[in-house]
């Protein structure tokens, strides 16, 4: 009987991980296959950052009522209406309508793919295991989702492959995402049985109002921004080695693919065990910003010469090795600071909102910048070296604040 249930829950896990991978990859297809989507809607770079943009403020908006949402309505029939309606948006975005419903669709995808599927996911993980399986339920599905994403993308490059017009390619690989984001979303309506989970908090506005006094939730806030600002910079890394490094559309696209999922499946894992051997999350985070600057200082100095192609696709594996490894960690800085329980969901919900804000500003002004030329990649790394300098003062300052706190405590 402990086989059967064990089997049943992994095999919710996997579903639940790769229905997540597909869906976000229709909103965020340019990840993987940049130059192909904006050939196949017949946009400019900051058109496209525009869409993205679109939907980066609605998600913004949205994550905190989803919190909300999640403790009033079922979790499961919130997933699968997620997965469903995303996939149907997606048939629609497949047909290539005019920018403004583009705009309309990136806009509805913000509300199906964070206000009804973001706290509604996390609740129906957690919902599977006991407390003390908590990581290795989330850690899990970290790793299956890699690994979803692998297999599909690269199902999507045999298609690009197959169809020499990169228009026809494009929307055969959307069909594909939205057909299998709603076979996610039936299957898990029929699989997931709902129960009550004691230690769920509920989110009050008393305690938003709280967490918005707290020093340490706008430091958590700062770290999560300067982490996910460069870690969306990844996407320009695939225009920048095609103009100025020369590569091939398909050489991108699989080195892509491998940034993307294959990365993810090895570097949160091991952050985390460095975490466990260093004993706090936030030196590790400081020892990465300080990798992260050293990347994007090596990116400003290396002469754009093909000849050197393979020290940028090294620097670029780097880079992503490190900011993945961060996305499997940054929240262990909520335990880390002893925020009280009480205030957890709200702590989490103000840093989601401060540190995923970037989703709402940020293609657009990158793609104004890379409209105008190469120019626009010195920006951008600039950007990102910033951003790694402000991650960094963030976790020191926040980890010194703990010590201060633990140093009292103990007199």
């Amino acid at each position: 009987m402990k086989n059967s249930f064990d089997f049943k829950k992994y095999l919710i896990i996997f579903i639940i991980a790769s229905g997540t991978t597909v869906m976000y990859s229709l909103p965020y297809l340019k990840s993987t296959f940049y130059d192909p989507m904006r050939a196949a809607l017949g946009l400019d770079h900051q058109q496209l950052g525009n869409l993205i943009s679109m939907y980066g403020i609605l998600a913004t908006i949205l994550y905190f009522p989803g919190g909300f949402l999640a403790d009033k309505v079922s979790a499961k029939k919130l997933l699968s209406f997620s997965l469903i309606s995303s996939g149907l948006l997606g048939f629609y975005f497949a047909s290539f309508p005019s920018y403004t419903e583009l705009l309309i669709i990136f806009a509805v995808w913000g509300v199906t793919t964070i206000l009804t599927f973001w706290a509604a996911s996390i609740k129906v993980i957690r919902m599977l295991g006991d407390e003390d399986e908590q990581g290795k339920m989330f850690g899990f599905n970290e790793g299956l989702s890699g690994i979803a994403g692998v297999v599909v993308s690269f199902i999507g490059l045999y298609l690009f492959e197959v169809f020499a017009d990169v228009t026809i390619g494009f929307r055969y690989v959307v069909w594909l995402y939205s057909g299998l984001s709603i076979l996610c979303g039936i299957v898990l309506f029929f699989l997931v049985k709902e129960k009550v989970v004691a230690g769920v908090d509920k989110i009050s506005f008393r305690q938003i109002a709280g967490a918005v006094k707290m020093p340490k939730a706008w430091l958590i806030g700062g770290i999560i921004f300067s982490t996910y600002m460069t870690f969306s910079s990844l996407t320009y890394l695939n225009p920048y080695l095609k103009d100025v490094f020369k590569i091939s559309m398909a050489i991108i696209s699989s080195l892509a693919i491998i940034r993307t999922y294959a990365i993810k499946m090895g570097a949160s894992p091991l952050a985390g065990i460095l975490v466990d051997k260093i004993g706090s999350s936030l030196k590790v985070l400081s020892m990465g910003f300080i990798v992260i600057a050293a990347c994007e200082i090596f990116y400003l100095l290396l002469p754009r010469s093909s000849n050197l192609v393979i020290l940028a696709v090294i620097n670029m594996v780097l880079l992503s090795t490190v900011l993945f490894g961060f996305r499997g960690i940054y929240f262990a800085t909520v335990a880390e600071s002893n925020i009280p329980l009480e205030k957890t969901g709200a702590v989490i919900g103000l840093a989601s909102f401060i540190g995923f804000s970037p989703d709402a500003f940020f293609y657009t002004m990158v793609g104004g910048w890379l409209d105008k030329g190469e120019s626009g990649y010195t920006y951008l790394f600039a950007l990102c070296l910033a951003c790694s300098v402000l991650g960094f003062v963030c976790s020191k300052v926040l980890h010194r604040m703990n010590e201060k706190e633990k140093a009292l405590a103990n007199n």
